[in-house]
């Protein structure tokens, strides 16, 4: 069976993470042959991808997509003016005109294919970028076409008439959870028969391996967040958190591991605060777990998730979690920690309360879920 997985870029992210995952478990099966188009064939995980994978070579067109008006100078003219025309256009009306015009420079890609997937949802429709869907449907020649979502569909910005329609104009949806599933059918739902839930693939053993290579060791309860440092992931309501309970007397750690557009912000909120012996920024990297391995507690405050892959990571490292009440929590958390309410006040709560009485989690193994299989099935 031929395959080709679109996607915009392959940065340190959940959504690549997840596919440089599925890509390695699939790329064992012999009957499947996979090609991978990237917008901007870049990023940390491009040289992870298994060598059996076709790469296929960057498009401009594409390029100047993923990337500020200003890089796109690099390209050469046309790609200039065309991104900051079409940038204008969407911010106006919506990217409908700038996609059709886009597809059509970008022409055909590869041969026809049994499958084709976009492994990311479409975002903002007034946004210029992430035309993974788009180009699906209108620059591959397909049997199938999928569309993956990885999101709270009601809530993630991007649910709009104009998204709404170009889902239903897959053969197929993959939700990363059940609870996902049901956000996108309350959304639309046309698309009731046509959702499939397709968990993420965790390598329990090689976050274990990758954990036990130059492990942070802690002197004081420790909390770990390892995500995108951006507005939904909820770091920037953090630091006053952080020194509510400093104040209060609890004495602790908090580590923040990743990048993103917030981190300007976030180490100036710090220093305001006077926090740098409590709140530690690590960066960007593709071995958070050395991190996580002897923290106390994994904390995600966002404002909304999906099914985040560092839920499963945690687990496998018997992390306990505190999180916010996002739509697949509680069935992706249960009895392996707490979840609050997605307030301040209840976040701080749950931060006194995990940081300062002992608590039993429960990590013992359940029925087992077989991801694979989940995608597997959805090919056919």
């Amino acid at each position: 069976m031929k395959i080709i997985v679109v996607i915009n870029h392959m940065n340190v992210g959940g959504i690549q993470k997840s596919l440089l995952q599925l890509l390695k478990e699939i790329s064992k099966c012999p009957q499947y042959d996979i090609s991978l188009f990237c917008c901007k064939a870049t990023g940390t995980f491009l040289d992870k991808i298994p060598k059996s994978v076709k790469i296929f070579n960057e498009n401009p067109y594409a390029v100047c997509t993923e990337q500020p008006l200003s890089n796109c100078k690099s390209l050469g003219k046309r790609y200039y003016i065309l991104r900051m025309i079409s940038s204008l256009w969407s911010k106006v009306f919506n990217k409908a005109l700038p996609a059709f015009v886009l597809c059509k420079l970008i022409g055909q890609i590869g041969e026809k294919y049994d499958v084709a997937i976009s492994y990311s949802q479409p975002i903002d429709e007034h946004a210029f970028c992430n035309f993974t869907n788009e180009i699906v449907l209108n620059c591959i020649s397909a049997d199938k076409k999928i569309s993956f979502i990885h999101c709270d569909f009601l809530n993630y910005g991007g649910n709009s008439k104009y998204n709404r329609e170009l889902l239903c104009k897959f053969d197929k949806i993959a939700a990363v959870s059940n609870s996902v599933k049901e956000r996108l059918i309350l959304a639309e739902p046309k698309l009731k028969d046509r959702v499939y839930t397709v968990r993420n693939i965790t390598d329990k053993e090689e976050v274990l391996n990758k954990a036990s290579i130059d492990s942070v060791k802690y002197n004081k309860k420790t909390l770990v967040s390892v995500c995108r440092l951006s507005e939904e992931k909820g770091v920037l309501r953090t630091p006053d958190i952080i020194k509510s309970l400093k104040d209060s007397g609890v004495d602790f750690e908090y580590h923040i591991v990743g990048g993103g557009p917030l981190q300007k912000e976030l180490e100036k909120r710090i220093s305001e605060l006077n926090l740098e012996d409590t709140m530690f920024l690590e960066g960007e990297t593709d071995n958070p777990y050395r991190y996580m391995k002897n923290a106390d507690f994994l904390f995600v405050p966002s404002y909304h998730e999906a099914a985040p892959i560092v839920f499963d990571e945690a687990r496998a490292l018997g992390l306990a979690v505190l999180t916010t009440d996002t739509i697949s929590a509680k069935e992706m958390v249960e009895n392996r920690g707490i979840i609050c309410e997605n307030e301040d006040s209840e976040i701080e709560k749950m931060l006194k309360t995990a940081l300062c009485e002992n608590h039993s989690f429960d990590f013992s193994e359940d029925a087992e879920i077989k991801p694979l299989k989940e995608f597997l099935e959805l090919l056919n």
